[in-house]
C-alpha cells in the first residue's frame, strides 16, 4: 500500500496546479533465517555455511507524478536497496544509494520517456519469468541463469540511459533503451517486446554492451521468454542465449506459480546453465532447483519458506533453506 503525500510547500507557491502532483513513499522489507551447507557451486543469494540473517531485496521507494494536462505526465523514481538485517544501503559498500532505480520521466497517451539509471528492457522483462523476481534468495532463479553470464553496463543495470515505453496496443508493448557513453563506461544498447492479453503473456528481448568488465568484444544476449494462467497453475518458461568476450552460453528455466486456498501461494522452478564458470575453458553446466511457499497474513504481510538446490559438474551441491517475513508499504 502507498501513502501519498500531498505537496503543500508547493502548492502554496504554485496554486490550484499543484493538487495534481503528489509524492509517493512505498517500499518493502523482506528478510530470512538462512541457513546452508556451504557447497562449492555458486548460486544468486546462496547463503554462508551455518545460519545466516539475509535480506532478500528490501526497497525503499520515492516517486513522483504531476499532471500536465492533455493526458500527460511528469514524473520521477528513486528506489534504494535496503538491508534490514543490518540497516546497511548498498551506499554504504560504496554503490550509488538510489541504486535500483533513479529516472525522471515524460509520459502521455504516446507512451514515456525516461532518464537515469535502470534495469534494461531485457532484465525488465525476463525477471517477470522468476516467480521470485531476483528476490535475492537462494531460491531464486535469478539473473545467473536469466541472463547467462551477460552483465550491462552497470552489471544489471544501465547508468546515464535514455529509455522509451510504447502504449499498449493489441497487448503489444515496445521498450527501448540506451545507456550513453560516459566516462569509462561505454554504451548499452537493448529492446524488448512483450505481449500481455488475458492469461498469455510472451516476451522477446536483445542487449549489447561491452557489459561491466568493458570486455574487448561487443557482448549480446537474447531472451524469450512465456507464460499461461491456467488459473489453478501459470507456468511460466525462459530462454536465453549470450555472447560474453566471445564465448557461448545458453540458460533456460521453467517454473510454475498455483495459488493454494485464499491464503497460500507455492512457487517452484527448475533451472539450467551450460557453464557456471566463465573463468575455465570446459564448460561446467549448473542445474538448479528451487522451492517456495508464501502464506499472506494480509494484503501487505506474507510469511515464507524456501528451500534451494544446485549441482555444477566439478563442485559440491549447494543447498539452502530460508525462512522469512515480508512486509510492504
Amino acid at each position: 500500500m502507498k501513502r501519498t503525500l500531498l505537496c503543500i510547500g508547493l502548492a502554496a507557491l504554485a496554486g490550484p496546479a499543484a493538487a495534481q502532483s503528489t509524492v509517493s513513499i512505498s517500499g518493502v522489507l523482506k528478510v530470512a533465517a538462512s541457513h546452508g551447507n556451504g557447497g562449492s557451486t555458486p548460486i544468486d543469494g546462496a547463503t554462508q555455511k551455518g545460519g545466516a540473517m539475509n535480506d532478500l531485496s528490501s526497497a525503499l521507494i520515492f516517486s513522483g507524478k504531476e499532471d500536465l494536462g492533455g493526458g500527460n505526465y511528469a514524473g520521477f523514481d528513486l528506489a534504494s536497496f535496503l538491508s534490514v538485517d543490518n540497516g546497511n544501503t548498498w551506499a554504504s559498500t560504496g554503490g550509488p544509494f538510489y541504486s535500483r532505480r533513479s529516472v525522471v520521466k515524460l509520459g502521455g497517451n504516446w507512451g514515456e520517456l525516461y532518464l537515469g539509471r535502470s534495469l534494461t528492457p531485457q532484465q525488465l522483462m525476463v525477471l517477470f519469468a522468476d516467480p521470485w523476481y531476483w528476490d535475492g534468495g537462494a531460491a531464486q532463479v535469478g539473473w545467473q541463469v536469466q541472463q547467462a553470464n551477460y552483465t550491462s553496463t552497470s552489471f544489471i543495470r544501465t547508468n546515464n540511459t535514455v529509455g522509451y515505453i510504447s502504449p499498449k496496443v493489441g497487448g503489444l508493448t515496445l521498450t527501448l533503451a540506451y545507456g550513453m557513453k560516459e566516462g569509462a563506461v561505454d554504451k548499452d544498447l537493448g529492446a524488448s517486446l512483450t505481449y500481455d492479453n488475458g492469461p498469455l503473456w510472451l516476451g522477446l528481448a536483445h542487449d549489447r554492451s561491452h557489459g561491466f568488465f568493458k570486455d574487448p568484444t561487443t557482448n549480446s544476449v537474447t531472451t524469450v521468454v512465456g507464460a499461461y494462467d491456467f488459473g489453478a497453475v501459470r507456468p511460466l518458461f525462459s530462454y536465453t542465449a549470450s555472447k560474453v568476450n566471445g564465448v557461448s552460453y545458453k540458460g533456460w528455466s521453467l517454473a510454475a506459480t498455483a495459488p493454494l486456498g485464499a491464503s497460500g501461494l507455492l512457487k517452484a522452478h527448475y533451472s539450467q546453465l551450460d557453464d557456471v564458470d566463465t573463468a575455465t575453458a570446459a564448460k561446467e553446466k549448473l542445474q538448479k532447483v528451487g522451492l517456495g511457499y508464501v502464506h499472506s497474513l494480509s494484503k501487505r504481510s506474507n510469511l515464507f519458506a524456501h528451500l534451494a538446490h544446485a549441482k555444477a559438474q566439478t563442485r559440491t551441491a549447494t543447498n539452502t533453506v530460508e525462512l522469512g517475513i515480508e512486509h510492504s508499504f
